[in-house]
This record gives C-alpha cells, structure tokens and sequence, in this order.
C-alpha cells in the first residue's frame, strides 16, 4: 500500500477543480462577475472564492489587479444584497 493510501485524512478529502474560461480574469470587472456568476450557478459567495482564490495565486503577476479589484467589490455587494433578502424573508 502506498503512503496516500494508509493516511485517513487523505482518503477522506474530495478534490474539487474549477478551471475558467481561458482569458476569464483579463476582462473588465463586469464580464468577469457574468462568467464567474454563471459558472458558480448565480452564487456570489462561490464566486467571489474562486476569484480571490485567483487573485491570491497571481499575487504580484497579476496584471489586471484595479478591474478584478472591481469585480470583487461587486460580488461582495451582491452576496450582502442576497443576504439581506435573506434576513428579510426569515423575519
């Protein structure tokens, strides 16, 4: 038996992989929350992981950093406009 396969916390993790349309984060802020938000099913939160997740691994290479900058700002406002609803509804 290999290593991975006596380790109990490895044979338990699911990997999950989201790759991007290609040239998804060179666009303007707003093409990059439409294809993120379709990708992610209109979730806002899965959206804005997978760009900070993007943002995060470019670190200093990023070279579109002000329109993803912008692009995250909007997802936040739409995951806080959705949360709102949310509460509303629930009270």
């Amino acid at each position: 038996m290999s290593e991975t396969q006596n380790d109990p916390c490895r044979s338990e993790k699911v990997r999950s992989e989201y790759h991007p349309p290609t040239g998804t984060f060179t666009h303007q802020a707003g093409d990059v929350v439409k294809i993120l938000m379709k990708d992610a099913g209109n979730d806002a939160v899965l959206a804005l992981r997978r760009l900070v997740f993007y943002m995060n691994r470019a670190g200093k290479r990023l070279s579109n950093r002000e329109e993803l900058k912008k692009a995250k700002t909007r997802l936040e406002e739409l995951e806080k406009s959705r949360e709102s609803l949310t509460d509303n509804f629930q009270h």
